[in-house]
């Protein structure tokens, strides 16, 4: 029985981690393509 109880934990992980990676990776992305311009227009 207390495999049933974690297959929905696990799954509500899964679906965890993604929704953070397609919010986290174009953030991430954004932010060093703005840090490569800064360090351009500074230089």
């Amino acid at each position: 029985m207390a495999e049933d109880r974690t297959a929905p934990a696990r799954h509500n992980a899964l679906k965890l981690v993604l929704a953070w990676g397609f919010v986290g990776i174009p953030l991430l992305w954004g932010v060093v393509q703005t840090l490569l311009n800064a360090v351009k227009a500074f230089h």
